[in-house]
């Protein structure tokens, strides 16, 4: 059985994608009371449709499938493949 994620993980999440590994996020959110695996972490990343790579540039996958004017599974396919 899996814990809801709460709007203050996901923002934490989402704020830190850019910039942070998911082992960093995961020590980040145990400091803060949180107790998320980085596998978790990189899951939840990737469904909301972030790479779990950290760049200064991040765009989520739907961002850039309405740029590109491209289908969402194409993106997020391309991200798995690196």
């Amino acid at each position: 059985m899996s814990i809801k994620w709460t709007d203050e993980e996901l923002a934490i999440i989402e704020a830190k994608a850019e910039v942070y590994t998911v082992k960093q996020i995961a020590s980040i959110l145990k400091r803060r009371g949180y107790q998320r695996t980085p596998v978790a972490i990189y899951l939840k990343l990737n469904n909301l449709g972030y790479s779990a790579r950290p760049t200064l540039d991040n765009y989520s996958c739907q961002e850039i499938a309405q740029v590109l004017q491209l289908n969402f599974s194409t993106v997020t396919r391309w991200v798995k493949r690196g």
